[in-house]
Formats: structure tokens, C-alpha cells, sequence
């Protein structure tokens, strides 16, 4: 089956090229696997199927690519159901903070030229030696109209600095109003 482009040109549609491809694809869309996570699972399969010929894509970027030529809704953001309002039935579903409604109507309401931005800082706790006893608490920026999945690479935020890791020298120190009052800062 083929299709007429905006140009009037005839295009085949692009599609999986096979169920493994299709399926591999989804398990790193649902469980959001990073691309080295990706990369090891074809290795591995590539290693053990004695297959003569890889039905996987090559890696997992090109198979991000091939996604994002698809243009399918349900593959570029996930949508998660909140709620259930009982008084009518209707679900809440969060995805991207840009495809939301109050991002649109608060860039509706902007003048002419002007551009939203959302701005998002966040820590993530890491270990900083290899036996796991030392960990930091960097705090990072990024851009809430880049899309969650690009969010954190590494070309996509900026690491701002470290937040303390407050330790108390012992159990009274630990119990006492001010440690506590500390670390609630």
C-alpha cells in the first residue's frame, strides 16, 4: 500500500521491519531503557541467536530514528492515568509538560513574540566510588520543552553544583532540633 506525500509523491509507509524490531522497540518504550541498555540487549541477542542476519536494528539510536520517522502518537510520549474523576468519568493523562492545557493557553495569552519557557531543576543522588560507600548530590537544569525521554543526556542539562550530604557525628547529634532543622533545609 502505498501513500501521497504533501509533495503528491508516492511514499511506502514506514513500518517495523520485522515483529522482533517492533517488539524490541516497545520494551525500550515502555520501560524507558537508556540506549546502553538497549545496545547490551541486541548484542546479546545477536550473540545467541545464530541467526545469519540480524533482525534487530543495529543499534539503539536507529532505532529511535526509525521511531521518530513513524510519527506515531503513542510512541513519542507515554501517558500515565492519574485519576478518575467519579463525577464524570473522565481520566486525567499527564505526558510532556509542553502538550498540556495550561501550556497552551498560557502561551495563548503571551504577546505576540513572546515564547514560554519552563525551567527544571532537580538532584539525583550517585555514587561516587566503586564500592558504593561515597555519594554526591548533584543538582542539574534543564528545559521543560525538550522532551522527557532527551531530558537526560547529558547534552540536554547543565550541572548546576553539589547539594551537602549532612552527617551527624553521633545519635544525639542526629535527634537534636538543629541537625533535624538542617536537613529539612
Amino acid at each position: 500500500m502505498s501513500y501521497l506525500n504533501y509533495k503528491n509523491r508516492v511514499v511506502e509507509p514506514i513500518e517495523f521491519p520485522n515483529n522482533a524490531y517492533a517488539d524490541l522497540m516497545a520494551l525500550v518504550t515502555n520501560y524507558n531503557l537508556s540506549n546502553e541498555a538497549t545496545n547490551a540487549m541486541i548484542h546479546f541477542f545477536n550473540e545467541h541467536s545464530n541467526l545469519p542476519l540480524s533482525s534487530l536494528p543495529k543499534n539503539a539510536k536507529k532505532g529511535h530514528e526509525l521511531m521518530e520517522k513513524m510519527k506515531i502518537p503513542t510512541l513519542t510520549s507515554k501517558k500515565h492515568k492519574i485519576l478518575t474523576h467519579n463525577y464524570t468519568c473522565r481520566e486525567k493523562a499527564y505526558s510532556e509538560q509542553y502538550t498540556g492545557n495550561w501550556w497552551k493557553n498560557t502561551e495563548t495569552s503571551l504577546p505576540d513574540g513572546s515564547k514560554l519557557l519552563s525551567i527544571i531543576l532537580y538532584s539525583n543522588a550517585t555514587t561516587t566510588d566503586t564500592l558504593g560507600k561515597s555519594s554526591l548530590h548533584p543538582i542539574y537544569i534543564s528545559i521543560g520543552n525538550i522532551s522527557t525521554k532527551r531530558r537526560n543526556k547529558s547534552d540536554a542539562k547543565q550541572l548546576l553544583g553539589y547539594l551537602p550530604i549532612l552527617k551527624a557525628k553521633d545519635k544525639f547529634e542526629k535527634k537534636s532540633k538543629d541537625f533535624k532543622k538542617l536537613v529539612l533545609i
